[in-house]
Order: structure tokens, then sequence, then C-alpha cells
């Protein structure tokens, strides 16, 4: 070969091969999971949010992000903690799981979720590679009954508040006290051990991949957010779930709903300025997160969800588009079970958006389809993905019509628009916020056709499935006395 040519065809081979070597990195770059981080808020609900009209000044930073992400503007889900998270671990509703009413298996025992019966989405994590991780609250099995029950839920490392009575406060005759009331579902009993709970917030109570531990001195919610780094720089090289359902809002116990932070050490003040204290906390235990992703290069490849389980204690009240807007826990309307849900990832979803409805059923199978993650062939969601509408793929539309919630015996259907209840109240909620006029008898052509709609979709929705056990917490035992105590009046 000509001496002259040949340098030229050598150094053009060479660049072809670089040009090789690029785009097999653009690809490989392009194919790598993403990282799935799942932040959820305890008893908070969407009017104390920034991003949803809330005039509180709580969540800067959670405000950044849904307005750089998609935030779901009407996303549902049972409206108290326990059967909210099982919704959201099963990708299933109440009715079909029979968790329709709030079961604390971490104070009462009794059962759990059982990872025979229901296949939670960590487990297909797991299962796929990726390294996963639980810090914060559980609640939905008690740790102690069941001390491998995490592991077989799916989640390879944990630090996770137990939520049961602390055995220092409580003598074991005490506790058989405790359980003899249980069996009498007595209110008042329980309620006077509720308040020896274990601490989630100062000197709290953890199990760390299994073993108890009280870091004297510390904040919880600092005591978790450092296990969730430790774990981000261990695995940064690989796919990771980490979920990080926060004990933050909720109180220390009922009857102590709120704590001094780090921020704020005072205790005293008025209940509304410390709540709004342990928001403003949250949030910035939500900044000090994003900018770990960051400092790790990690923030490209991850997709972060915030999310809260439930509406706002009814104590609290918060100023939302000009209105006042009481908390609504344990309520199906709108303060009490349409609550955040919010995803960001600057690389791979398009922000700026909203979703107009879904709910917590949804997050099951979207976090699979972003992950790559196949569902199991015994385990199926009864939630749609809006995965494709969050990555702005061509053509995607939002994937529903209507969103579900239902607890106890009650079951509500809405779209953008109009509220449907199982007993037949009907609302249009977009402007009656406190569902004071009773559509139900409406002529209005638009109205009615929607009732229709509604109607058809509650139609097709299977019988309630019977509870996996008898469901064990002060509501349950509220609700069982008063149906005893009727039962009673009308056979007299």
């Amino acid at each position: 070969m000509n001496s002259f040519i040949r340098p030229r065809v050598l150094g053009a081979l060479a660049t072809v091969l670089l040009l090789c070597v690029v785009r097999h990195s653009f690809a490989a770059e392009a194919q790598r999971p993403p990282n799935i981080v799942i932040v959820l808020l305890d008893n908070v609900g969407q009017e104390w949010f920034g991003c949803y009209g809330s005039e509180e000044n709580c969540t800067p930073n959670i405000d950044r992000l849904a307005a750089t992400g998609v935030r779901m503007e009407h996303c549902y889900t049972p409206p108290v903690c326990g059967p909210s998270r099982i919704v959201l671990l099963t990708g299933r509703y109440p009715h079909r799981t029979g968790f329709r009413l709030h079961h604390d298996a971490a104070l009462y025992s009794g059962g759990g979720l059982d990872p025979r019966r229901e296949v939670l989405f960590p487990r297909l994590f797991r299962d796929a590679g990726y390294a996963t991780a639980i810090a914060g609250k559980w609640q939905v099995n008690n740790l102690y009954d069941e001390p491998g029950v995490l592991a077989q839920h799916g989640f390879t490392e944990h630090l996770v508040w137990p939520g049961s009575l602390d055995p220092d406060l409580v003598s074991p005759p005490e506790r058989e006290r405790f359980r003899d009331a249980i069996r009498r579902e007595s209110v008042e009993e329980t309620a006077e051990f509720i308040q020896r709970i274990e601490s989630r917030y100062w000197d709290p109570v953890f199990l760390r991949n299994g073993k108890r531990e009280v870091p004297r001195g510390r904040f919880g919610p600092d005591v978790a957010q450092a296990f969730a780094f430790d774990f981000l720089r261990r695995h940064q090289q690989r796919p990771f779930l980490l979920y990080l359902p926060m004990v933050l809002t909720h109180g220390q116990t009922f009857s102590r709903p709120v704590v001094p932070t780090p921020l704020h050490r005072t205790a005293g003040r008025p209940e509304k300025q410390m709540f709004a204290d342990m928001l403003r906390y949250a949030d910035k235990l939500v900044g000090d997160l994003v900018a770990e992703l960051e400092r790790l290069g990690l923030r490209d490849d991850t997709i972060l969800f915030v999310a809260s389980d439930n509406g706002t204690e009814s104590r609290f009240q918060a100023r939302r588009n000009g209105r006042t807007v009481q908390g609504a826990l344990y309520s199906l309307t709108e303060p009490g079970g349409n609550v955040v849900l919010l995803a960001n990832s600057p690389k791979r979803i398009p922000g700026g958006r909203t979703l107009p409805l879904a709910d917590f059923s949804d997050i099951y199978p979207t976090v699979c389809e972003l992950a790559g993650v196949p569902l199991s062939p015994a385990h199926r969601p009864d939630g749609r993905s809006f995965a494709r509408f969050l990555l702005g793929k061509p053509g995607a539309v939002p994937p529903r019509d209507w969103i579900l919630n239902e607890y106890h015996e009650t079951r509500v259907v809405r779209n953008e628009r109009y509220k449907l209840y199982s007993d037949g109240r009907f609302f249009d909620v977009s402007t009656d916020h406190e569902e004071r006029v009773d559509l139900a008898d409406s002529r209005e052509p638009g109205a009615s056709a929607a009732r229709r709609r509604l109607q058809q979709a509650l139609a097709g929705l299977p019988a309630d499935g019977p509870p996996p056990f008898l469901l064990l917490s002060q509501s349950g035992f509220k609700l069982r006395g008063e149906a005893r105590a009727k039962r009673a009046g009308a056979a007299k």
C-alpha cells in the first residue's frame, strides 16, 4: 500500500472504530435501567403543598420537583395509612386484597401483609437484579412477630421504625392487659397503651436489618436519611430501588400530633406552627436527597417519586387557592383521599406537565414498566401504568378516564370534574369543593352523562373480597362497636 495512503486508511479505520465505541457507549447508557426512589410522606394532604395551591409556604423543594417534573392533578388512595400503603405496594384495590379497613399490625398483631398472598413490587425489582432498601415506616406487618418478612417482601436492606409498644415502657403483665383489651376491642383501654408506642422521633427505635437499636439524642427522620444515603453510596454502580416512607408528618401518637424538629427545638408552640415545621423539615430532607443524588452523579439516571399517603388530621387546616381546607383523615372527601403524587427525572421525564388522573394502584405497574421489570403472572395489579406519559413518548395519552377510592363499605369514583359515591351521592367537585350540593337528581346533560359513565365504572367492579383476618385498629374497634350497638338497639 502506498505509504501516503496507509496513514489515511488507518486514520479512517480508527475514526470508524471510535464512532462505534461512542455509539455503543451511548446505546449502553440509553439501555441502563433507571434507579427508582419513592418518598412517601405521612398524614399530610394536598392543601399543604405549594404545587397544589397551598399558601402555607412549607414545600419549596417539593414544589420545584413538581414544576420540573410531572404532577398528578388528582390522585386517589384510601384515606388512612395502612390500606393506602397496601394499595401502593401491591397495586391492588382494597376490595381485592381485603384490607378495606385500617389494620395496625405493628401494634395489635393478628396478621400482616402476607408474602405468600401478595407479590410486592420490591420483590420483582430484587429478582430482576436491583439493590432494594426501605428506610422509615412499615406498619403493615409486626416485625417482631415476623422477623424475616421484609426480606420476603423483596427488601435486601432495611432500617425501619417497628411501631410497636416499647418493651422498656410496658411490663409483661401490662402487655397481657393490652392483649386482653384488644380481644375485647376496648377503644379506651387500647388508646391508653398506644401512648407508650416506640418513638419514631427523638431517641427513636429502629430495626436495622433485623437488629433493634435506639440512637439516643438523634432525630428519627435524620437516622433514616443517613441510612438511605449510605445505601445510595454503596450501590451507585448498579440499579437500585429505594423506598423512603417517612414518619413525618405524623405525630408521635394521636394525642401528641406534633413534635419539635432539629430546626425548631422549642416545644409547646401552637400546634399548627409545629405541624408546619414538621412539613418544612420533611421538605428539607427531600431537598437534601436530591442534592445527594446530584453529588453522586445519580440524578439523571434516577426517577424520583414524591407522594403523601392520605389527608391531614382533622385538627389541622391550611389555606389553599384562597380558601381554608380542613384536614380529613379517614374521609373519602377530596381532602382525605386526593393526595400528592409527582415524578421527576431531569434526563428521562420532560417536565412542566400534569397528569389529570391517577391512583395509588397505578404506581406498581408504572415503576415496573419504567425499569423494564416484568410483572409476575401470579400477581396482576389493578392499576394502569402511566410510564409512557411520564417519559413523553410520542402519542402517549393519560391512561385513565376515572379513578377509584374506597374505605370500609363505601366506594367512590371521579373523573376530572364529577365524583360519584356508591351510595348515590354525586358532586361537581371542580367547584363544590366541600361536596355540599348533591347533583344526583340533576337533569343537566353534562352532569347526567358523567353520572352514567361513572355508574358504569362502579358497576363493572367486583364485589368486596373477604379480609385476610380480623382487621385490628382503633377505627375498626369503633366501627364494629357501633354496629353491635345498632344491632342491640334494633333487637329491643
